[in-house]
């Protein structure tokens, strides 16, 4: 049995009663899928953006989503759940903080994860790289990663953050010398991304289609490095949709927009299956 969930956005605003809810809600969906889908054992898959570091001091972000943290402590040390966190672009820096802590970080991050289920083979992403490949104000994934990385650092709870990451590389432009194929408006890529997805994959460019289109395209595999038997599942775009024939899942998100539920994905027997909470 295979639980992922995706798009939390935890500690997304301060003081936020909505947020605050969802938080919550994400708290009980965890006691729920240990006392019941995984309570024999299985895996959890954390596809990203679980927390939101971009508007937010993280240290603060983290500190307010202590109980979430403790929870997911409690099921990797019980032994019989093995969670996978996979970093997003919102909670980019929790690769870098699991490459530093090592052993003492609560669970592994990587950027991409495979496991078998059922004689089925899955390939995990969050799907920012898609967005990459879509958006035309980015094409290399190295300076994606930079601005998101920055991003998360550059949060201090007043939504300045897009503005203060630009000043930050003004001042000193060392953190891109080593970027090729960087944006030609850059602040205007950093605002870009400031956007939720409902608004920053529409528009003239209609990013949005063209992720699923490379989504669901037999030359993905060349893309993202995934096998061609295996089923991609992927988030970041906040709406759910599942392809039999494409092999290819897309697990929604927590309730945020365009995502009007809890929503996330159960994969039992090889055989994905979408689920609300």
């Amino acid at each position: 049995m295979i639980i992922v969930v995706s798009d939390v956005h935890m500690a997304e605003r301060a003081n936020d009663p909505q947020v605050k809810a969802d938080d919550d809600k994400f708290k009980d969906f965890l006691d729920y899928i240990a006392s019941n889908q995984l309570k024999n054992g299985g895996d959890l898959v954390l596809l990203g953006d679980i927390f939101d570091l971009w508007r937010r001091d993280f240290v603060k972000a983290l500190m307010e989503s202590e109980p979430v943290i403790s929870k997911l402590t409690e099921m990797k040390l019980s032994g019989k759940v093995n969670i996978h966190y996979l970093a997003g672009n919102h909670d980019y820096h929790m690769l870098r903080m699991s490459e530093l802590l090592k052993d003492k970080f609560p669970f592994q991050v990587t950027k991409d994860l495979r496991l078998d289920d059922g004689g089925e083979k899955f390939f995990f992403i969050h799907g920012y790289q898609l967005e990459v490949l879509a958006n035309p104000y980015f094409k290399s994934m190295s300076a994606y990663e930079t601005f998101s990385e920055g991003l998360c650092l550059a949060g201090d709870d007043t939504g300045n953050a897009a503005d203060k990451l630009w000043e930050t590389f003004e001042a000193s432009k060392s953190a891109l010398e080593d970027l090729k194929r960087l944006p030609t408006d850059i602040q205007g890529a950093l605002r870009s991304m400031m956007n939720p997805p409902d608004n920053r994959l529409s528009g003239s460019h209609q990013t949005h289609s063209m992720v699923e289109l490379i989504a669901i395209s037999k030359a993905r595999d060349v893309y993202i490095g995934m096998d061609r038997e295996e089923v991609l599942v992927f988030g970041h775009t906040h709406d759910p949709f599942y392809e039999s024939e494409n092999r290819v899942v897309n697990t929604g998100s927590w309730k945020k927009r365009p995502c009007r539920d809890y929503a996330y994905l159960e994969i039992s027997g090889g055989q994905p299956k979408p689920q609300t909470f």
